[in-house]
């Protein structure tokens, strides 16, 4: 995989007084035209992100956590219109989720994109099960429209990028995830509330372990899970000073994050949205 380095210097006086945090030397986990690709198109593919023994590490824990909360499972997927089951708050809830707070190969790409100073919107999961053609699977949908009309001078442009991991073969069994190139940069329409085939759209399939990252408003669905249960992580970035995602509910009283918290350093404090540096 080509990579290249990326310098920047944050242009703050107040509190980022220190150079170990007004510098940032950022190794990318993709090339310049592939960077390029991703501004333009509004994704990027990644095979083998996660391979062997930490790919079912992964799996193991999201298993384990279905498990228990298997009561909040069965009431989800029981509704009408199910997107399958979608536990969030994972960094809370298992170390091997932890570990991903700095995922190189993720977050390299998000300050690439986005700065140096970006947080994590959150981390879920969303199981689907195998039913019938309309079983678990999603309509056109954005994550971030808050576009307004007419647009103001002003209007600060929503960015995030949201890194679909994986943990199955996306196919035809499980269900491919569609998406409409470009419409990421769209600002005079919002995705359909349909699961019809839009002009343009592209389906993507990746092996277990790899990914897809999309920007945050780029329109996508996913197909209908057919015969084999779908495991997929949802890593999301957005720029620092972005509240935290109003979709991921409250954090768990003792959550493991609370407990890390307490010797993070600049860093971490900074991508669990815990530290001021305006």
């Amino acid at each position: 995989m080509e990579r290249h380095i990326v310098e920047y210097e944050v242009l703050n006086n107040r509190n980022l007084t220190d150079d170990t945090v007004r510098h940032w030397e950022v190794a990318v986990h993709a090339s310049t035209e592939e960077l390029q690709t991703f501004a333009e198109t509004g994704y990027l593919i990644r095979e083998g992100l996660f391979q062997g023994e930490a790919l079912e590490r992964l799996r193991d824990a999201l298993d384990h956590l279905e498990t228990q909360e298997a009561e909040a499972r069965d009431k989800e997927i029981a509704g009408k219109g199910s997107w399958g089951f979608i536990p969030r708050n994972l960094m809370d809830k298992d170390k091997v989720f932890l570990d991903l707070l700095k995922f190189q190969p993720t977050l390299s790409i998000a300050r690439a994109m986005m700065g140096p100073l970006v947080r994590l919107r959150g981390l879920s999961a969303r199981i689907g099960y195998p039913g019938d053609d309309l079983q678990h699977q999603t309509p056109w949908h954005q994550h971030m429209r808050v576009i307004s009309d007419p647009l103001p001078p002003w209007f600060s442009h929503p960015h995030c990028i949201d890194c679909l991991i994986y943990l199955d073969d996306l196919n035809e069994d499980t269900g491919a995830v569609a998406v409409v190139p470009g419409s990421h940069n769209w600002l005079d329409k919002t995705a359909p509330q349909t699961h019809e085939v839009v002009e343009g759209e592209v389906e993507l399939r990746v092996k277990a372990g790899g990914g897809v990252l999309i920007h945050g408003n780029l329109w996508h669905r996913a197909l209908p899970t057919l015969k084999t249960k779908r495991r997929m992580l949802i890593l999301s970035y957005t720029p620092a000073w972005l509240r935290k995602s109003p979709n991921s509910g409250p954090r768990p009283k003792n959550g493991l994050t609370k407990r890390f918290l307490k010797e993070a350093d600049f860093e971490e404090r900074i991508l669990l949205g815990a530290k001021e540096y305006h």
